[in-house]
């Protein structure tokens, strides 16, 4: 799990979440409001976006239904099976309440498994 992981906000602008998804190699980017996740914001809707020069949104207007989210203790197995089946990039780590504490990408798993090698 990566405890540092990009989010932004339902007011960041679509050029500055598109601008942390290439800086922080991501495709999809978890929209918080209140420590919870609002849902993520896609690339590739970005990029429509941007194709009909329409990037005067922000993430509240492309907002999608919330990433999955695993708990903390989930075995790295389990929660590599949720990432895997949810056909995301990207899976939130978060506390009973909701509250993301950190997030899984593919990154991380493969980083893990290079580690036990």
């Amino acid at each position: 799990m990566s405890g540092q992981f990009a989010f932004c906000f339902p007011s960041t602008s679509l050029a500055q979440a598109a601008r942390m998804m290439a800086q922080n190699r991501v495709i999809e980017l978890p929209v918080i409001v209140d420590q919870r996740s609002l849902g993520y914001v896609s690339y590739l809707d970005i990029l429509q976006r941007y194709v009909k020069a329409q990037l005067d949104g922000r993430a509240a207007d492309l907002v999608r239904t919330p990433l999955p989210e695993v708990r903390p203790e989930l075995a790295l197995s389990d929660a590599v099976r949720v990432l895997r089946e949810s056909g995301r990039q990207l899976i939130l780590v978060t506390t009973p309440a909701g509250m993301p504490v950190g997030a899984l990408g593919v990154r991380d798993v493969t980083r893990a498994m290079a580690a036990a090698a």
